[in-house]
Parts: structure tokens; sequence; C-alpha cells
């Protein structure tokens, strides 16, 4: 599991911290919205600028992606365009956290 590290917002300079956030993907012309939800990050605690690690970031990416092309692939349109959500199990703040 990758763990996130402590740093300083690069944006202003404030403290960060380890914590779960939720993320919605959207494409351009695409109706359908893919809701990630419970992805480790580090966000600031003044500013709350989110910085995801690489390697989740590609991994997320390699779980929604396909989801849209399959969305974006479809001639005809049978039905609306779902919302989607993919949840990660909660995990305890420190197994993902570097204290």
């Amino acid at each position: 599991m990758t763990l996130i590290k402590k740093r300083k917002c690069p944006e202003c300079g404030g403290g960060m911290e380890a914590k779960l956030i939720n993320l919605n993907y959207k494409k351009r012309d695409i109706e359908m919205e893919v809701e990630v939800i419970g992805i480790p990050a580090n966000v600031c605690t003044r500013c709350f600028y989110r910085i995801i690690p690489g390697k989740v970031a590609k991994y997320i990416d390699a779980l929604v992606d396909p989801i849209f092309e399959s969305e974006n692939r479809c001639i005809e349109k049978v039905l609306p365009s779902p919302h989607i959500g993919i949840q990660f199990p909660f995990i305890n703040r420190e197994v993902y956290a570097d204290h």
C-alpha cells in the first residue's frame, strides 16, 4: 500500500494531512459520471489543496478510463448514461499515513 508522506502545501505553504477523499470524474462530451470514494491523499489544512500519490492516481485512471471508453463506444443510446460509483473499503489512517 502507498504511504502518504508528510509535506508542506505547494500552494500556500500550510501543513498537509493524510485523509481519504472522494473525486467525481467526468469526460468532455460524455454524460456519464464516475464517483471514486476513499482515495488516500494529502490535504492542506489551510487551503484544502489535495495531492494524490502518483501510483494511486495511475491505479484509479486504470479503473476509470475503460469505463468511459465503453460508454463512448456505444453507438445507440438505449438508456441514459449511468452514474457509477467505485468505493474503496475504509482504511484506518495509521495504515496509509506516514507519522
